[in-house]
């Protein structure tokens, strides 16, 4: 599913980018579902490449609904959160004339991350003409240290309101 087909949903209209301050247990008994770093017992809610590195976002049924946002390759996961003892991911949305977007966003170590997905109009005289982008922010402070861009499609095949509670938007850069 491309990032379009995630707005489009029913129901849903650096190094700081890679520190992590311990590894999590769960991410290193991840085994790549093809395309994602997501098990194969879950289900992609947000992927896309970033670079050479992989970005997802997985969710699981069992025991109850959780999600967990990934970074790195199959190979070598830098980054997986939440680990045991932290709070879980959240999500929010905004719509706007022509467009919107969704945020999956959590706080870890002082940095703030905000996966994202965003159609925004760009020609009001005339035709429509949107404007796609997705990716990943990262503040501290709340200070933008980082906007990474997806440089692949992006997927995903669930909402993820059926696997984390509604949180907050961060605010996009100017």
């Amino acid at each position: 599913m491309g990032g379009r087909a995630l707005l489009a949903a029913p129901a849903l209209a650096g190094a700081p980018l890679f520190i992590a301050p311990d590894r999590s247990v769960e991410a290193a008994q991840v085994h790549d579902a093809p395309g994602s770093l997501c098990a194969t017992n879950e289900v992609v809610i947000f992927h896309c490449a970033v670079g050479r590195k992989m970005l997802s976002v997985c969710g699981g049924r069992r025991p109850m609904p959780h999600a967990q946002y990934r970074f790195g390759t199959p190979g070598d996961i830098e980054l997986a959160f939440p680990g045991p003892d932290q709070s879980g991911l959240s999500w929010a949305r905004e719509a706007y004339s022509g467009g919107g977007a969704l945020q999956i966003g959590f706080s870890n170590g002082g940095y703030d991350y905000a996966v994202y997905s965003r159609t925004v109009r760009t020609g009001f005289r005339g035709r429509n003409n949107p404007h796609f982008s997705d990716g990943i922010m990262v503040r501290r402070g709340g200070r933008l240290l980082a906007n990474r861009s997806c440089t692949s499609e992006v997927r995903g095949d669930a909402r993820p309101e059926e696997f984390m509670p509604e949180g907050r938007m961060t605010a996009w850069p100017d």
